[in-house]
């Protein structure tokens, strides 16, 4: 992008000071990538070869070379797990959970959700629920073959009408397309959040890699760098181990020591360049979404009525830690939970969530924020909710990214252009309501999915975004700060190279 992407503002209210001294509505950015780990922005993962590495999340198929099929889940999961499939599709898709300081030991998961193991007559099923109760196979790999030794020490090996036993002989070191024990095993999709790290490096190393990262990707000087480029406020993502005190590494459950002095340090930033903070909760145990930016495990969603207490307490402890804070702008509850958290459970855990704030932080100036399902509806389904709450916000995310209709050649310039004058303009009216919840574009960025883009419309394409999400009554924030791997992403980047200037309130 070249030229200057200038940003007006023509705001309707007036502009509301804040006890922190940052004035709404606000002018933020993201850290994101920081102190919740995002291999996609990020070089935490550059040592590791994404097209060879077994992970936790990683997904495979294997495919047997004797009967020509593929093992599969049969419906799924809960029953057999058969080698009687011609082509891989979702039940044929296996995820690996890499077991702690081991290289070739897993427990897999299958597409339903429950995890393979041995019935009584060494046969393979996919029936139990929890991961306590499933089998750990060692996977031995041969380029791109694979034998799988089950948990009572012998190969598996497929038989004749494509049934699975673990019956193989252990000493045998074929690799012949003739042995029933061997598979060509296909990685078809990898993860690169907090789990995958960990599993990958194990517990102390990835503390030390982590804590390098910490010290350098965000540092005071960014801190400075911001307040003075025109911006009022940060968005911190952060991860519900955050809170913990145990100064043992470890990567299920996680703990990385030195975790939560990071965040402490970022408070103290903020009040030298009075900036404000936004502290989010980005990962939530079990995860809410699926995505690696929620430190999934294997890309399910597990977070639900069970998980309410303990994240409950996590954002009281961060309202506990940083209530005196005179930079504490909002606490985020929870990031982007997908549409397969039901919608009570949502509003159950808000509810006692938003309660925990107000018990700990008696201030008007701090905010709680609350954010929709990634479904249709999400946000409108959440906007009257929030409205009963005082000093509260609905966290609204918007992208010309996500989504079929958003696909390269699928929309013009023009179109995305139009698309947030009209469809995102109209959105964000109908979330701001009379005495209702305060509305904040909490994440949006200038990249989308135009190929061959010019200098002019990508201008235009961010300007018509600032002057949308400018309407929004608690303000916006821009995805992200600093992204060394695309600058259409990097906020910091941006504006070095001169393309987009915040003016000065």
């Amino acid at each position: 992008m070249g030229g200057k992407l200038g940003l007006l503002f023509l705001l309707a209210w007036v502009v509301v000071a804040s006890g922190t001294g940052v004035s709404l509505p606000i002018k933020a950015v993201n850290l994101g990538g920081w102190l919740v780990v995002e291999g996609w922005m990020t070089h935490l993962f550059h040592g590791v070869d994404m097209g060879y590495a077994l992970m936790d999340g990683t997904r495979v198929t294997l495919w047997s070379a004797t009967q020509g099929m593929f093992l599969s889940a049969v419906g799924g999961g809960g029953s057999d797990v058969a080698a009687n499939q011609g082509e891989a599709k979702d039940w044929e898709t296996l995820r690996l959970w890499r077991m702690k300081d081991s290289e070739d030991m897993f427990m897999i998961r299958v597409h339903d959700g429950q995890f393979v193991d041995l019935d009584n007559n060494g046969g393979l099923v996919a029936i139990q629920t929890s991961p306590g109760q499933a089998g750990e196979f060692q996977i031995v790999r041969n380029a791109g073959l694979a034998r799988i030794k089950a948990p009572n020490g012998r190969f598996l090996q497929v038989k004749t009408g494509g049934v699975v036993t673990a019956d193989g002989d252990a000493t045998s070191g074929s690799w012949s397309d003739s042995d029933p024990s061997v598979f060509t095993m296909k990685i078809t999709g990898q993860m690169d959040g907090d789990a995958q790290l960990c599993s990958f490096y194990g517990a102390e190393k990835t503390v030390s890699i982590l804590q390098d990262h910490w010290n350098t990707f965000i540092t005071e000087e960014d801190f400075r760098f911001i307040s003075s480029n025109g911006l009022n406020a940060v968005r911190i993502p952060v991860a519900w181990w955050i809170t913990k005190t145990d100064d043992t590494p470890s990567c299920h459950p996680p703990n990385y020591p030195g975790y939560q002095a990071m965040l402490d340090r970022a408070f103290q930033w903020a009040e030298k360049y009075n900036l404000g903070v936004i502290v989010d909760l980005h990962a939530a145990p079990w995860s809410r979404n699926g995505q690696s930016h929620s430190a999934s495990r294997d890309g399910t969603v597990g977070w639900g009525d069970q998980n309410i207490d303990e994240t409950v307490r996590v954002i009281e402890g961060l309202a506990a830690r940083y209530a005196a804070k005179k930079s504490l702008l909002g606490i985020g509850l929870l990031n982007e939970p997908s549409e397969q958290v039901h919608i009570d459970t949502l509003k159950k855990y808000y509810k006692a969530g938003y309660n925990a704030v107000r018990n700990q932080v008696k201030r008007d100036d701090v905010y709680v924020i609350m954010e929709g399902r990634l479904a249709g509806g999400g946000d409108s389904e959440m906007a009257d909710f929030a409205t009963q709450f005082r000093n509260c916000v609905l966290d609204v995310h918007c992208y010309n990214l996500y989504g079929d209709m958003f696909n390269a050649g699928r929309m013009s310039a023009e179109q995305n252009i139009r698309y947030v004058t009209t469809h995102q303009a109209d959105h964000l009216k109908s979330l701001i309501r009379a005495n209702g919840a305060l509305v904040f574009i909490g994440e949006w960025t200038a990249e989308w999915k135009v190929g061959g883009a010019s200098r002019e419309e990508n201008q235009t394409f961010v300007d018509a975004q600032l002057d949308v999400y400018g309407q929004a009554t608690f303000g916006w924030a821009f995805w992200t700060y600093s992204n060394p791997k695309d600058p259409y992403w990097s906020l910091k980047s941006l504006i070095k190279d001169g393309n987009i200037t915040v003016p000065q309130n």
